[in-house]
């Protein structure tokens, strides 16, 4: 039982974890740098890079439809630097929680530090493909810059909010890849490729996010859970800040890549467009996402119901 009175519960988990199976597991599915993206790698242009059900670029109707197609991949390369951008913070998190099991659990500090190594491969993998797209696309897209900066600002949060965002941000990849892309062949058999690379390691992390959110939360009270859970939905607003000035960069970008000028009124249009479909890739996907779902309500029966309902105001 915990201090507020809860049953000890594994979260978001189909079968018993320990740390030993999941060093086993991201063993076992482990790639290498070098195999899924050769330096030199060409990027094809020809074809979108998102699914539609992520991109939304269809939805913006003043672009035709060669320009939703260079809109599609301008999100593309913004989408692997979202993910390569809160990778910063995760890292510094999985590097903390590997020391701080130092002397206890050996099969725990292998699991962190695995994860902590495949954290920064991502961000390796995440930069060699912008190297690739800012070398062919044909002309600069902005993305966001200040990792370090935010990673700052969230890791100052408590500890579970960290872990629940980490965990929320994790299960994304299985959602988008598993839901929108697998079985899309209008994409880009390459880009595919890196997002399934991606969502394999991913899905291990968040198994090893919930062994360690049920070691953090054994010991809180009901008032410490609730008041981490709004510690998420805080971080949650300001990363929502991050996703509308990328969106604002996007229309930049799409400008010069199309020699169009956008009065006031399509500047809207295409910024509101790009702002909304980062909105549901990033933050509603996660937090109406079933194994998410389940962690929240084994945490705090009753006040996850107002963190789930927030996901409205960002539909």
């Amino acid at each position: 039982m915990t201090a507020g009175g809860r049953p000890q519960e594994t979260l978001v988990s189909e079968q018993p974890l320990d740390y030993a199976a999941c060093v086993r597991r991201s063993e076992a599915v482990a790639w290498r740098l070098d195999d899924v993206m050769p330096r030199g790698t060409r990027l094809d242009f020809t074809r979108p890079f998102m699914p539609e059900e992520l991109a939304r670029t269809s939805r913006i109707k003043l672009l035709d439809e060669a320009e939703q197609l260079r809109l599609n991949q301008i999100t593309g390369n913004a989408y692997l630097n979202l993910f390569a951008f809160v990778e910063e913070f995760i890292i510094a998190m999985v590097v903390s929680l590997a020391q701080s099991e130092l002397s206890r659990d050996h099969d725990a500090i292998r699991a962190l530090s695995r994860f902590a190594d495949e954290e920064v491969k991502h961000q390796q993998l995440f930069t060699r493909f912008r190297e690739a797209f800012d070398r062919d696309f044909g002309h600069p897209c902005a993305v966001l810059s200040s990792a370090a900066d935010v990673s700052r600002i969230v890791l100052a949060k408590r500890p579970l909010a960290v872990l629940l965002l980490t965990l929320h941000l994790e299960l994304l990849t299985q959602r988008h890849y598993v839901a929108a892309v697998k079985d899309d062949r209008t994409l880009d058999p390459f880009f595919c490729s890196l997002l399934h690379a991606h969502w394999l390691e991913e899905s291990q992390h968040a198994r090893i996010d919930t062994l360690q959110m049920s070691k953090l939360a054994e010991g809180m009270s009901r008032a410490s859970i609730e008041a981490a859970m709004h510690d998420y939905l805080a971080i949650l607003e300001a990363f929502d800040g991050l996703l509308a000035e990328q969106a604002r960069m996007d229309v930049d970008s799409i400008a010069m890549a199309t020699g169009r000028t956008f009065d006031d009124a399509e500047r809207a249009q295409v910024e509101a467009g790009q702002h909304s479909a980062y909105r549901h890739t990033f933050i509603v996907l996660g937090m109406t996402h079933p194994p998410f779902v389940a962690t929240l309500r084994t945490l705090a029966p009753h006040e996850s119901d107002t963190v789930i309902a927030a996901a409205s105001r960002y539909s």
